[in-house]
């Protein structure tokens, strides 16, 4: 899809933003309680004060080419430091890229998903769930999870399937946050599992750069809050603010097909056949943008100091990640390094 038929659609959510004024809908954006962080599970997250996120630690970044792709989630997911996170009798939820009904790159590569629900039964958890929301002109999610072969691969694995159009919706309001001066929806099944694993894809896209492991995290936000959002002005800093909202315990970046050019939907296709995993979202997106300038991709990302982009330039500014080149560790297989990390600075 081209920016201008995205944005399109942005003009009915400027129409929409605009009609809030009104005491009915204005309630669809405003929430103006603060939810204490006492009564959810670790997976959400509110910056506060109180609740600093500093990085202290070097994150380790893996980017993982095997013969096959089961191999190279596998290999990959160990390089970032495994699962020991998951305990027995854990529930996990999975994140995939379900944002329109295309084929991987346009959406998480199937397979990949069906490896990393396999690992995490084997690690011992008693449920995983996969669920995501797709975006305003995908709204049917679970017939997209079915078109692209995501909710087949996740229930052949064990897994169940959620699609979160018709699932329940709570108010948050991280602090911290400067352009969500009024809150966000996010799904309530976020505060009821033990873990996130996120599995975005490596991409391009027409209105935000590039979609990775933060702006994954957009499909766990509600779809008037997402209007608001691409009619704001500052989608880019407020893709890497909802992020306060979760966190994750593990990213995995599906690079086995990426965009080069064009995204969310539709683009100029180039077949790395990488994984990608660390638990540090910015760390894993910088190394995603760099597999991407190594492949040659668009001026906004190849001619950009990679630090810049406001996805991680307002990321770093909260906290929710490490804060330069320097706390990164590349390691990885049957890839040119060197060149990913010369990418990266």
């Amino acid at each position: 899809m081209g920016k201008d038929e995205y944005l399109k659609w942005v003009k009915v959510g400027l129409g929409v933003t605009i009609l809030s004024s009104s005491p009915i809908l204005a309630r669809e954006n405003s929430y103006t309680s603060k939810i204490p962080i006492s009564n959810y599970s670790s997976n959400f997250v509110l910056a506060s004060s109180t609740q600093t996120r500093e990085i202290h630690s070097v994150a380790d970044v893996s980017i993982v080419k095997e013969s096959t792709v089961k191999a190279s989630v596998r290999k990959a997911v160990a390089m970032a430091g495994g699962l020991s996170f998951i305990k027995p009798g854990d529930t996990v939820l999975v994140k995939p890229n379900v944002n329109s009904d295309d084929p991987y790159p346009g959406t998480t590569n199937p397979e990949v998903l069906k490896e990393i629900v396999t690992m995490c039964f084997e690690s011992g958890a008693k449920r995983v769930i996969v669920a995501d929301r797709s975006g305003v002109l995908w709204q049917n999610t679970m017939y997209n999870m079915e078109k692209v072969g995501i909710a087949q691969s996740a229930r052949s694995a064990g897994a169940e399937v959620m699609a979160l159009d018709n699932e329940e919706w709570i108010p948050v309001r991280p602090e911290g946050s400067k352009y969500w001066v009024n809150g966000f929806r996010i799904p309530k099944i976020v505060t009821q599992v033990d873990h996130i694993i996120n599995v975005g894809v490596v991409k391009t896209h027409s209105i935000t750069d590039f979609s990775m492991s933060l702006k994954n995290f957009v499909g766990f936000i509600h779809m008037s809050d997402r209007m608001f959002m691409h009619s704001s002005g500052n989608i880019k800093e407020m893709i890497a603010e909802l992020n306060l909202a979760f966190n994750p315990k593990l990213n995995i970046l599906d690079a086995t097909k990426v965009f080069v050019r064009g995204g969310p939907d539709k683009g100029e296709v180039r077949d790395p056949g990488a994984i990608i995993a660390s638990q540090d979202r910015i760390a894993v997106d910088i190394i995603g943008l760099s597999l991407l300038r190594s492949l040659g991709t668009t001026p906004a990302i190849q001619d950009r100091d990679i630090w810049s982009h406001p996805q991680i330039k307002r990321a770093i500014e909260l906290g929710i990640g490490i804060k330069d080149y320097s706390y990164i560790n590349v390691v990885g297989s049957n890839m040119d390094l060197d060149k990913i990390k010369r990418m990266a600075r």
